[in-house]
């Protein structure tokens, strides 16, 4: 006859400790942070997105997160929210918006599976009596499914999103924010074409590891280690004398470096470059105007900023 094994305390307790973590879905977003489940930041098939589409991937989610997430719900947005700084115009937007229709992105699933969706759906870009100033938009419900139990998330800071002027940054920015969540890896090794991948480099585009360096990874690295919280390195892992793999590590910066890096996302994109590398340049403008008002619209609709569930 066997015998029946009871539940221990400490059963109890193991069960207790070890519940689902909490879904992105249930999260609450801060006003200006993000919160991207992985699933969206780990996709490939926006190699043809430009920066401010890139950019506006991540918006449209923080602000229909903001709103609650639900299959078949329409969304409102300030268009000015989608602008980068300092452009007076609508075209980067409706540029955008159309290529984000256009483009089908590939999300990784768990199990290394893969499924290909649609990120937007209905909008009323083109409706003669939509809003002035705003946009209405939807989410293809098969994107909703894939993404209603994902578990895992990069904090996506906004201010820093928009500073950056490369959309190679904006891609690795994103991933190295997901990873860097996970509090026991350090660095993440990839093979070459998957490093492409993940950044969004064009198929046949720098094709050799020292062009993808010198046009590519130099320039994403110097600006993610100037405007983000934590710094990386990018890394040629060799097999032979052939450069196969890359290997990217981060790490946190110190207060100073946070607080260094933050005045640089504030002030202005000109003369950047030269102050990056080193040189002196005397512009003294900090964040620009377009910047400052999307803070107060943000905070006006929103009334005080949002704590995010632990």
């Amino acid at each position: 006859m066997t015998k029946r094994r009871g539940t221990s305390s400490r059963d109890k307790l193991s069960d207790a400790n070890s519940e689902a973590p909490p879904r992105v879905f249930d999260l609450r977003p801060r006003l200006d942070n993000a919160v991207k489940p992985a699933e969206l930041i780990q996709i490939t098939g926006h190699q043809t997105l430009t920066l401010n589409a890139r950019r506006s991937i991540t918006i449209l989610w923080h602000n229909a997160h903001m709103q609650g997430i639900e299959e078949g719900k329409d969304y409102r947005i300030e268009i000015d929210d989608l602008k980068p700084d300092d452009h007076k115009g609508y075209e980067m937007v409706e540029s955008a918006i159309l290529d984000l229709m256009r483009t089908i992105l590939t999300v990784r699933l768990p199990g290394g599976r893969t499924r290909r969706v649609q990120f937007l759906g209905g909008n009323d870009l083109d409706d003669p009596e939509r809003d002035a100033g705003t946009l209405l938009y939807s989410f293809d419900k098969r994107l909703i499914e894939i993404l209603r139990d994902s578990s895992i998330w990069g904090k996506i800071n906004l201010p820093v999103l928009m500073a950056f002027t490369s959309k190679y940054s904006v891609s690795l920015y994103e991933n190295v924010a997901q990873w860097s969540g996970l509090s026991h890896k350090t660095w993440q090794e990839l093979p070459l074409e998957e490093f492409r991948e993940l950044i969004g480099v064009e198929e046949g585009k720098y094709a050799a590891f020292g062009a993808l360096n010198k046009h590519v990874i130099k320039n994403v690295v110097l600006q993610i280690n100037a405007l983000a919280p934590f710094s990386v390195t990018v890394m040629p892992v060799k097999t032979g004398k052939k450069v196969t793999h890359v290997r990217v590590a981060w790490w946190s910066k110190s207060k100073d470096e946070m607080d260094a890096a933050w005045r640089e996302v504030n002030r202005s994109k000109i003369g950047r470059k030269a102050r990056l590398a080193g040189r002196t340049v005397e512009i003294t403008s900090f964040a620009s105007e377009s910047r400052r008002m999307r803070g107060s619209r943000r905070a006006a609709r929103i009334g005080s900023t949002l704590v995010e569930s632990d």
